[in-house]
This record gives C-alpha cells, sequence and structure tokens, in this order.
C-alpha cells in the first residue's frame, strides 16, 4: 500500500503487525550486543507506547558503554516528546558518553527538525532513532568526521527563513533537507 503525503502527518495507531516489522539494524560501528539492545528498545517504545500512551511517543535513552546501567523513560503526546522530563534521561543526556535515544513517531516521518536538534545540541547523544508506528526505523549517527560547527550551520541553512512554529509540511521538508546533505558535515543517516 503507498502512503499519500498527507497520510505522512496523520496518526496511526501501533498494531502487533507494526510490531514484528521492526527491523533488526546493524549500527554503523556499534557493536552486537549495542545493535541487539537497540532493536529491543525499538520494539519496547512500540510496545509501550502502544499500552500505556494511546500510540503516542515514548523514548528512552541509554548510555551504549553501560548497556546494563540505567536507562531513562518518557512520555509524550502525539507530536513530541520531551526526553527531560525523565530524571534519568536528563542525567544521562547531560553527562553520558556515548548516549541513545530511541523513540517513536505517530506518524510516519523521519527524524524531525526537533530531533536533530536534540541530537546536535547534545553532545553526548552519539545516535538518535526513530521508529514510526508501522515498525520503520531511520537513525542519525556521529560518524568519526563529525563537527558540530559544519552541522550548525547547515542545520541553520536547512531551517532558513522558517518561522517560529512552521506548517508541519516545512518543517518535515527542512528535516528532510538536512538528512539529505548531513553526510557533508559528519553524520552518517539510514
Amino acid at each position: 500500500m503507498e502512503l499519500h503525503s498527507k497520510d505522512r502527518f496523520k496518526k496511526h495507531l501501533i498494531t502487533d503487525i507494526a510490531i514484528s516489522k521492526v527491523p533488526h539494524i546493524h549500527y554503523k560501528g556499534l557493536t552486537e550486543d549495542q545493535n541487539d539492545i537497540l532493536y529491543r528498545l525499538a520494539r519496547l517504545v512500540l510496545i509501550r507506547s502502544k499500552a500505556e500512551n494511546n500510540s503516542n511517543e515514548v523514548a528512552y535513552a541509554i548510555d551504549l558503554a553501560d548497556l546494563d546501567g540505567k536507562r531513562g523513560f518518557a512520555k509524550g503526546d502525539e507530536h513530541g516528546v520531551n526526553v527531560g522530563s525523565d530524571s534519568d534521561s536528563y542525567h544521562l543526556v547531560d553527562a553520558g558518553d556515548d548516549v541513545a535515544i530511541v523513540h517513536n513517531h505517530p506518524s510516519t516521518q523521519t527524524l524531525s527538525l526537533q530531533d536533530i536538534y536534540l541530537f546536535l545540541t547534545n553532545a553526548p547523544i552519539k545516535v538518535i532513532v526513530v521508529v514510526s508506528n508501522q515498525g520503520t526505523v531511520h537513525y542519525l549517527m556521529k560518524d568519526k568526521n563529525y563537527s558540530f560547527a559544519s552541522a550548525r550551520d547547515l542545520y541553520n541553512s536547512c531551517v532558513g527563513e522558517l518561522p517560529d512554529k512552521p506548517p508541519a509540511k516545512e518543517s518535515y521538508g527542512a528535516a528532510l533537507d538536512f538528512l539529505t546533505h548531513c553526510t557533508e558535515v559528519g553524520l552518517y543517516y539510514h
């Protein structure tokens, strides 16, 4: 079934079929144990979102260097989740080294401008993962050639003249523009 562009912004309720479709990703540069935990968390965000948050956004934060350590978990609404609203997540993002954020999007969209901004402005976040409520996974990762200054400049050029609260379609277009060019600043997008 092909989605129409208007469906890209529509909330989809999570189904057991969507949870079963979450792929096991081999993230660039991560160990098999790290890949396994991110796979489990990608499924778990959909499971918990469906069961506990009406298929709205939820997020996990984990330190990839301490897979058995603390994990943060935050609930949001249909349009976002504040990772910092959970104290464990806040402390991981504030003081961790190789943090992964795994969250869902109720729509079929990939990473949003808000996701990209969170990722760029928090040095400890190494990878941010989004799982659509239909089971598709996308991620953005800082590569060895990552340059914050260049990434900030790219972000600012993509955001350009957007108003403070841009329409969803324009905001999504700016995010796609950033993701199209992110390899130029040492980021890896899949």
